[in-house]
């Protein structure tokens, strides 16, 4: 190259230098990147949204996002609404969330000014510990259920975000130019809850191709082809995420409306030495959610750990003959975990150890939710570990520690687990190195966003 101190010599090299570098970047670099995200809740919707923030100036990036939920995006953020009385409603997964790192923190007032969240105040009570709950407050939440932070997001970025609703992906194929094919099933096959033989009876077909990158966000993904969120994860890929996620936690929720409100003078409460109730809160307390003239009284019950990890042994989700997945029934909800938390809340407010004695009004509707993977077990515990149990070839754990503040809690790890040769990743706080919840999800979310979109445009 030759270098020349003349001013026009120089200006006429740097012209050619740079039109020779557009010209090679243009060439290598396509038309359109495309990227499928699996699973619509707090995670997958942080990706798609940071994604396509990052790559507005570009406007040469499609995000696509597979949700298998049967009332759409949310995952493990859900907000059911009864299909026979829309007045009937519960966050059902998680109840709130906190922004303790300063990331986190500038995100959340960025969704507090559009709209999408606001501080959830109340009366809080309880000797227990929920996520911080009650005694370490601010608590956040999405305005008019907890799930519309996902749509929120993946709307705000519309004309770049396709979100394919109740898509089950269950293989997935690289084809010869590096590129993904997603394979998957839809409309009731792609359930959680419905039968077995409905599931297996359906014909997997093509959903998307043509894909730079894949990012997984459930943790059942990369289970064995018996589990129903099973994907087709390469084997050597889903060992690894495995053995980052470690042991995880299950919960169950009750779904309860009274005929009236409760007579206790708090909307939210934490149990600390309770056998089955961890937490409750009311659902008309929360923003975006007390309608004056409902006279029902709505509450979700979030059952401990330990219960939870008792009644997945006794009713697992694998059937140890045939291997073959079992779904929740409505009809086993209703009758076994849903009644327990019932029980358990009526307890607590019979024995006054929240205020005076008192009774809960007759129960008008009931149901429960099981959640297999509802967090990860925390990290310093180990295959060592008291109280760590393997059921049906997943390990649980319900160890105790502080679930916050949010903070770091393997130095030196990364937020999630990359294979930069497949262009594959896995997001999401059962991946993380911080400390488990929602903040933990969308910040491992927003970091793969990030780093995926250095990949692509800058390398």
């Amino acid at each position: 190259m030759m270098i020349t101190n003349n001013r026009s010599g120089w200006c006429h090299g740097c012209r050619v230098l740079i039109n020779f570098i557009v010209l090679i970047k243009g060439a290598m670099v396509p038309d359109c990147f495309k990227v499928a995200i699996v699973g619509g809740g707090i995670t997958g919707c942080s990706v798609a949204s940071t994604l396509a923030k990052l790559s507005a100036d570009e406007g040469s990036l499609q995000l696509h996002v597979f949700d298998q939920g049967r009332s759409g995006v949310g995952g493990r953020t859900s907000h059911r609404i009864d299909q026979e009385n829309s007045s009937y409603r519960w966050d059902h997964g998680c109840q709130l969330f906190r922004a303790d790192t300063p990331k986190f923190r500038a995100i959340n007032e960025d969704w507090i000014e559009k709209g999408f969240t606001q501080e959830w105040t109340g009366r809080f009570g309880g000797d227990g510990d929920f996520f911080g709950f009650p005694h370490q407050p601010p608590f956040y939440t999405a305005i008019g259920g907890i799930k519309s932070i996902c749509k929120s997001l993946a709307n705000e970025y519309d004309e770049c975000i396709t979100v394919h609703e109740g898509r089950r992906v269950v293989d997935m194929k690289r084809s010869s130019d590096n590129k993904w094919k997603i394979i998957g099933t839809g409309d009731e096959a792609a359930f959680h809850d419905t039968p077995e033989s409905v599931a297996r009876a359906a014909q997997p077909k093509v959903i998307g191709e043509g894909f730079h990158a894949v990012v997984m966000t459930d943790l059942s993904s990369s289970f064995g082809s018996w589990h129903r969120a099973s994907a087709g994860v390469p084997a050597e890929f889903a060992k690894r995420v495995q053995e980052k996620a470690g042991a995880r936690v299950p919960l169950f929720t009750c779904m309860i409306a009274f005929e009236h409100d409760v007579n206790i003078d708090l909307d939210a409460f934490s149990m600390k030495d309770n056998d089955t109730l961890w937490f409750a809160a009311r659902t008309k307390s929360k923003p975006g959610l007390n309608d004056p003239s409902i006279k029902h009284d709505c509450w979700t019950l979030v059952s401990t750990p330990e219960y939870a990890m008792r009644e997945i042994a006794s009713t697992p989700m694998q059937d140890p003959q045939t291997g073959e997945f079992i779904p929740q029934s409505p009809e086993y909800l209703k009758s076994v975990p849903g009644p327990a938390l019932e029980s358990a809340f009526r307890g607590v407010l019979k024995s006054g150890f929240l205020a005076k004695p008192t009774d809960a009004p007759k129960t008008v509707y009931l149901g429960a939710q099981r959640w297999g993977s509802a967090l990860p077990a925390h990290r310093h515990l180990d295959e060592a570990s008291l109280t760590r149990k393997e059921i049906a070839g997943v390990a649980y754990d319900s160890g105790k520690a502080p679930l916050a503040p949010t903070s770091t809690t393997v130095e030196g790890s990364i937020n999630f687990v990359k294979d930069e040769s497949l262009m594959l990743f896995q997001a999401g706080d059962m991946v993380s190195s911080q400390t488990p919840g929602f903040e933990s999800a969308a910040l491992s979310g927003i970091e793969t966003a990030e780093y995926i979109y250095d990949i692509l445009y800058n390398n």
